[in-house]
């Protein structure tokens, strides 16, 4: 009797769902979307043939410092060092079969989605709620046990002990890969143009020279068309909450936006209480960098000129007398010029500088920094810097960010000319050459006298190299578009050993990308 009351309760429940009025209200206000891409690489010498066993400096060798060292090698080559401030550390890339006349190759294939599901209505109140599941690599090490550990602080099993982000690609999948991405709830202020949103959310403030980063926090913002004023305080970390040892930052952006002009004005201040901690080498201290900065763009007829600039500001206290409280002193800028030739054609000059370490000037940070504590782990604005720019040497988001050679761009400065091309109206070509160099300045055998990542440090060169490359965007439906990337590199002197001269290197990279 009970299997018959069952199966009518589903009947009349399926009725019920597909009924009209129940049709209309049920959905009301919900919405996702979302994306799914797979994207592909192929790097040709990126150690430029100099610096084996030596790593690439790439995703699969990268580590989350930013540097390694191949297997079993714990020192680097002769004329080369690691970031300034990170640590040298043992590869997951195999090396022992590498020898110094090999030409390093890097094939990698990788896969990444987000899903982001929303209830309610911008207009008054909804909540949001956001999940990432991203790979670094197809066929990749599966997540297992040992990675897991086996005790706690008090008891056995079942501790955590390193972030299993990035290994859904196994054999087998059945991977803990789905992560928060967003959970926020948003409002309108009943009456006011006022805006409050609440909870995990993207901050994303002075275009690709300041701040694209989720974290928790609060934002409130003020719409007066074509004004708008946002100001917004987000922590990135509480590690104490008795003690207060917490990183948090407090901005504020402005905007006017216009058919022929727009223009954005926009500060942030950073008190970090809790990166600074007690080490056997370095000393504890409290950090509070500002940023005050502006962007715009005016579009006159078939010109379109667009310009940005970022003053970093503030000090580092430490809480040791012997040791200086060095000043940051340092900025970023940039500047296009574009000129649309006639449909589907157009040529843009473009120029970017940020201002580098001083290594015979230990009271200042001359190097443009980012929001977050240090450049490569805060602001992850730096993975799409070379989007429609460049595809060996800085990162491009449009290849899933995965492949570049320099993941901070800070410290270099750059000249480029680019060519953009629609031959149909769903292929767009961009060409591109790019003049990069260092900033970075010092006396020879020095540390952080050069920028770049794997440069070398017993001498100070400038010149970073030459790039050219072609990226195609192919449409092949509204919602899915196929990428292509080629570039080729020209390394310079920043690269040499003082043994062996830099070889060229070239990538060539795709992504495939379904949003929905």
């Amino acid at each position: 009797m009970k299997k018959y009351l069952g199966l009518i309760g589903a009947m009349i429940l399926v009725v019920a769902l597909a009924s009209p009025s129940l049709a209309q209200d049920w959905p009301k206000g919900f919405k996702s979307w979302g994306f799914l891409e797979i994207a592909t690489a192929y790097v040709y010498r990126p150690d430029f043939n100099t610096a084996v066993p030596y790593n690439s400096g790439y995703a699969s060798s990268r580590t989350s410092t930013g540097t390694a060292l191949g297997t079993g090698v714990s020192t680097a080559p002769t004329g080369y060092t690691t970031v300034a401030g990170t640590t040298v550390a043992s590869s997951n890339i195999p090396v022992t079969n590498v020898s110094q006349s090999n030409d390093l190759k890097l094939r990698q294939i990788a896969e990444r989605f987000r899903w982001f599901f929303q209830y309610g209505e911008p207009k008054t109140v909804r909540a949001v709620l956001g999940f990432e599941a991203d790979s670094v690599n197809w066929g990749e090490a599966a997540w297992t046990d040992a990675d897991a550990g086996t005790t706690k602080t008090s008891g056995t099993g079942g501790q955590t002990t390193s972030n299993p982000s990035g290994r859904m690609g196994t054999y087998g999948a059945d991977q803990p890969q789905l992560e928060v991405k967003w959970a926020f709830i948003e409002f309108v202020v009943p009456s006011t143009p006022v805006v409050v949103t609440a909870g995990i959310q993207g901050y994303n403030y002075g275009g690709r020279l300041l701040l694209s980063k989720d974290m928790p926090g609060l934002t409130v913002s003020a719409d007066f068309a074509p004004h708008k004023v946002t100001a917004y305080w987000g922590r990135s970390r509480d590690v104490d909450t008795l003690k207060y040892n917490v990183n948090d930052f407090y901005g504020v952006n402005y905007s006017l936006t216009q058919k022929l002009f727009n223009i954005n004005a926009f500060g942030i201040y950073q008190n970090d209480l809790a990166t600074g901690a007690v080490s056997a080498t370095a000393a504890p201290y409290d950090d509070h960098p500002w940023w005050l900065g502006v962007n715009g763009g005016f579009r006159p007829g078939n010109f379109d000129f667009s310009a940005a600039f970022v003053y970093v500001g503030g000090k580092r206290d430490y809480k040791v007398s012997t040791t200086t409280d060095p000043d940051y002193r340092a900025y970023a800028a940039e500047a296009m010029a574009k000129y649309t030739i006639g449909p589907g054609m157009s040529v843009a000059l473009e120029g970017f500088y940020s201002t580098g370490n001083d290594a015979d000037d230990t009271t200042k940070y001359k190097r443009y920094t980012l929001p977050g504590g240090t450049t490569t782990a805060g602001s992850e604005v730096m993975w799409g810097f070379g989007n429609n720019a460049s595809i060996f040497f800085y990162y491009n988001g449009d290849f899933m960010y995965y492949w570049g050679k320099q993941l901070d761009y800070t410290g270099t400065w750059y000249g480029r000319v680019n060519f953009e091309y629609n031959p149909v109206a769903w292929v767009n070509l961009n060409f591109n050459y790019l003049y990069i160099g260092d900033t970075s300045k010092g006396g020879d055998g020095k540390t952080g006298i050069n920028s770049p990542a794997f440069s070398r440090s017993d001498k100070d060169e400038d010149f970073v190299g030459h790039e050219v490359n072609v990226i195609g965007k192919i449409k092949i439906y509204d919602s899915l578009t196929y990428c292509l990337g080629f570039g080729y590199f020209f390394p310079g002197d920043v690269y040499d050993t003082s043994s062996k001269g830099a070889e060229d290197a070239w990538s060539f990279l795709t992504r495939l990308i379904y949003t929905f």
